[in-house]
């Protein structure tokens, strides 16, 4: 085909795409296209259509789109004189286009540009481009537009080079060029005689070398390209602003104080910040203030703002600690900055003030001068956040979603608990008592200056205070007594008393040390149950109070046990919240002293037992029977998790009976509703307490525990039960009467299941099967770190090996991570040759057993309370 037929069928082709009237004649034409751009007669075809005046702007703009994927794509292709002689031609067809569409141009120099990247035989583009279009006004744009683009082409992922290659190439076009290209735009701001909007384009050219990191500070510190972005920060126009904040934001990224700085560097970077920099940021500043757009709430303005000054407030966070006089007006600006009602763009703020508290609290002791400016600075930050954390007048307390759409909900309730993180800075700077006045001043004034007072106005600084807990001490005694004796004063709002519920789970710990407070505080989130929108957050903190004030508790767990048994049956909770009371109340039966341990014990798990014996006694479950059953397993589950008993031989005792029964519970549960995910799920977690919590009073029913999980994987092929299994593994040293016999069961049992899972593998796909998948092979892993010698030395072994790399193609990440895991576990020589050295030493000598009645304890006390930073 001759070039100009090939140019014709290229135009014919783009109209057909452009505005073929049907469906399948735009389809054909953007086939053709794309396999015309993957031949070599694109190259040519491209060059003569950029070359025609005749054609339009849509073909001509379409070759030039196609002359930079071959390039980036099909470079190799041309040679080193067939890229020479094509870079001339793209550089005479810029000149040609300076003053033609904006898009044409941005193509051409992006192709220019790539051929810059890869053309070794290129040697010096800045100065080829500059001496091309430097001296004509009208051309100079399409210069600054190509040095724009040329920082960013570097860093383009589709162009594939020898790493050594890429370095010299971005060396040459970009390091050894920085001042020059610095001295460039310093000219072009010079000239009288460019276009309209060459300001700008220098603008979007500095603001690209800025983010390439090859302009310092130290080269533009005397030029006027600082003035220049400060003074576009005042234009109308949308595209100016951004580019101007972005340039900014590059400037001022490149005054942070870096470790490998020289100290003169640093000096002098210092002496740019103070004298030219936070001037122009106290202009920002004054500007943002009386921008109009602004007080119209503009998304992009306000989002430019806070940009600027939380980018100098991160870079400059250390100088501000150690010389605030110089940066009052930067920090008061970023005061006003979190004042704003654009909620989405002061996120952006919570690190700055994170660090800024880091430094502080680093740099400074509480008498120092500056720490009582920057406490001062963070006290007024206290009272703006309380303002954020409101929730609007027009919420709706009344609706599940308040009014609001499901994600206005969701991102408010972020925002609350993400600024709830800088509260916490707060009370770090300020200090916990002058912290926590502010939210209690604030509910004290409400109280008593409004007699119908919006619950709002209560309910933000109750929220205020459950985020400082984290940094308060369980000493604190001016305001949190304050504070707690103000609960009962409080309107009676479902919000408010959910709010002040939460405060006091969040508390208990203080209340550990503050026990006159106990039983208010219980009487008050017991009055919470009777309220359905309260009851989580009862549960919640009643959870907390009886964990870490159980002591004080003991006495009243009759009384607390009848009265969960009455929530319970009310159905006013829901089931995790029936959990959480459990294990309420797991805790202070812990804490009843003896005789009445194992009374306590008897009233809280008997009744749970025989409900559960009366519900598997029946012919047929209905689902709400089903759940009910799986309730009941979970609380028993979380009661025996959370109770412990030690040196108390009634309890003991009874706690034997109590797991025996229970067994049997469990094997009529498996036997009748193993194939049921739910139920099979319940139990299994019930169990692993069991296994995990009292080893020794299971350890003469441990061989019929493992038959159970073993038949009910071989009947269902649920990976419930090999999750199960990889639990029993993880304690099998407490479960035999020596290791030897322990290791024994617990690799009979993994072959055993072994042999179930591979039968199942061979007759289903594993992508239909992920999580069996996944936990058959967490179970491998497990066991082959646990004993590889035994493990290795399976007759199924092989089998397993070869399971696992069919598994490797399973379409589901967390399994082919679970295949990876044992793959590293059986190839690992250093750890498994470590592990058979030691195996078979201790096959080599003599260990003698346990003393008889002595066994670890049955329960360890319960682990330390995570709680999330709210």
């Amino acid at each position: 085909m001759s070039n100009q037929a090939a140019v014709s069928e290229f135009a014919n082709a783009l109209n057909a795409l452009y505005q073929g009237t049907t469906l399948q004649d735009r389809a054909q034409a953007n086939s053709w296209l794309e396999q015309f751009q993957k031949t070599p007669q694109a190259w040519t075809t491209s060059d003569t259509i950029l070359g025609s005046t005749e054609l339009g702007i849509e073909v001509r703009l379409f070759a030039a789109q196609t002359l930079r994927n071959k390039i980036i794509n099909d470079f190799s292709e041309l040679g080193e004189p067939g890229a020479l002689q094509l870079r001339d031609s793209v550089v005479n067809h810029l000149r040609n286009a300076r003053n033609g569409p904006r898009p044409l141009i941005t193509h051409l120099c992006l192709a220019l540009a790539d051929l810059a990247v890869q053309l070794g035989a290129w040697k010096d583009p800045f100065a080829d481009m500059t001496g091309s279009f430097l001296s004509d006004p009208e051309s100079v744009s399409c210069l600054l537009e190509f040095l724009a683009v040329l920082p960013e082409e570097i860093e383009n992922d589709r162009i594939l080079l020898p790493t050594d290659y890429f370095r010299q190439r971005a060396t040459v076009l970009l390091t050894q060029r920085a001042g020059d290209v610095v001295q460039l735009l310093v000219q072009c701001l010079q000239q009288s005689d460019l276009k309209a909007d060459a300001h700008t384009k220098v603008l979007v050219c500095f603001k690209s070398w800025l983010r390439s990191g090859e302009i310092t500070l130290m080269m533009i510190q005397n030029t006027s390209l600082i003035e220049l972005a400060f003074a576009a920060l005042k234009a109308e126009d949308d595209s100016v602003f951004e580019t101007a904040v972005d340039a900014i934001c590059g400037i001022l990224g490149e005054t942070r104080i870096d470790h490998d700085d020289e100290p003169e560097d640093a000096r002098q970077k210092s002496i740019s910040v103070e004298q030219r920099l936070v001037p122009q940021l106290s202009a920002v500043a004054v500007q943002m203030r009386v921008d109009p757009l602004v007080a119209e709430g503009d998304e992009g303005r306000i989002r430019g703002y806070c940009r600027v000054l939380t980018e100098a407030g991160e870079a400059w966070a250390q100088r501000i600690v150690l010389n605030i006089a110089a940066f009052e007006s930067t920090v008061s600006a970023l005061v006003d900055c979190m004042r704003l009602n654009s909620l989405e763009v002061i996120g952006m703020m919570f690190d700055f003030w994170a660090v800024l508290a880091d430094n502080t609290m680093e740099s400074t002791v509480p008498c120092d001068p500056a720490r009582r400016a920057l406490a001062a600075v963070y006290e007024t930050l206290i009272d703006v956040i309380t303002r954020h954390l409101r929730y609007p007048d027009s919420f709706d307390a009344s609706d599940a979603q308040g009014g609001m759409t499901a994600k206005e909900r969701d991102d408010f309730r972020e925002f609350r608990h993400n600024i709830g993180d800088v509260l916490k800075d707060c009370v770090r700077v300020v200090g916990q008592t002058k912290a926590l006045s502010h939210p209690y001043n604030t509910m004290l004034n409400g109280i008593n200056s409004t007699p119908q007072l919006p619950w709002q106005e209560i309910e933000a600084p109750l929220f205020a205070l459950r985020a400082m807990g984290a940094e308060v001490s369980s000493q604190e005694n001016v305001m949190l007594p304050k504070i707690m004796d103000m609960f009962s004063q409080f309107p009676a709002h479902p919000r408010l008393r959910y709010a002040a519920t939460l405060v006091i789970g969040r508390y208990t710990e203080w209340t550990q040390e503050h026990p006159q407070y106990v039983q208010f505080q219980l009487n008050y989130i017991a009055e919470g149950f009777k309220v359905r929108d309260v009851a989580a957050a009862s549960a919640q903190s009643l959870k907390y109070l009886c964990q870490d004030c159980s002591k004080y508790l003991a006495e009243h767990w009759a009384n607390m046990l009848k009265f969960y048994n009455e929530v319970v049956a009310s159905g006013t909770l829901d089931d995790g919240d029936v959990i959480e009371f459990s294990q309420a109340l797991a805790h202070v039966v812990s804490a009843v002293p003896e005789p009445d341990t194992h009374l306590a014990i008897e009233a809280f798990c008997l009744p749970v037992g025989q409900e559960l014996g009366v519900l598997l006694q029946r012919s047929e479950l209905t689902s709400t029977e089903k759940q009910k059953t799986i309730l009941l397993f979970e609380r028993m589950g979380v009661f025996l998790r959370f109770m412990h008993v030690e040196d108390n031989e009634p309890a003991e005792i009874l706690l034997s009976r109590i797991i025996n029964e229970s067994w049997t519970l469990v094997s009529t549960a498996l036997q009748r509703y193993a194939a049921d995910p739910p139920v099979a799920e319940s139990v299994a977690k019930f169990v692993r307490v069991l296994v995990e919590y009292y080893p020794n009073i299971l350890r003469p029913i441990v061989v019929q525990v493992i038959d159970v999980v073993v038949s009910s994987f071989q009947r269902t092929g649920l990976g419930t039960y090999l999750w199960l299994a990889r639990r029993i593994l993880n304690v099998y040293q407490s479960l035999g009467v020596d290791e030897s016999a322990s290791l024994q069961l617990v690799t009979s049992m993994v072959e055993r299941l072994s042999e179930a899972a591979l039968a199942l593998f061979q007759n289903t796909s594993f992508s239909d099967i992920p999580e069996t998948t996944e936990d058959y092979f967490n179970l491998v892993e497990r066991a082959v770190e646990t004993a590889p010698a035994y493990i290795i030395g399976m007759p199924t072994f092989p089998y397993v090996v070869q399971a696992a790399v069919a598994a490797l193609e399973v379409n589901h990440f967390h399994s082919q991570m679970a295949v990876i895991y044992m793959w590293t576990q059986i190839l690992n020589p250093t750890k498994r040759h470590i592990r058979l050295m030691r195996e078979n030493r201790s096959a080599l000598q003599v260990t003698p057993a346990s003393p008889a009645g002595r066994a670890p304890p049955a329960s360890p006390a319960s682990p330390l309370r995570q709680r999330r930073r709210s």
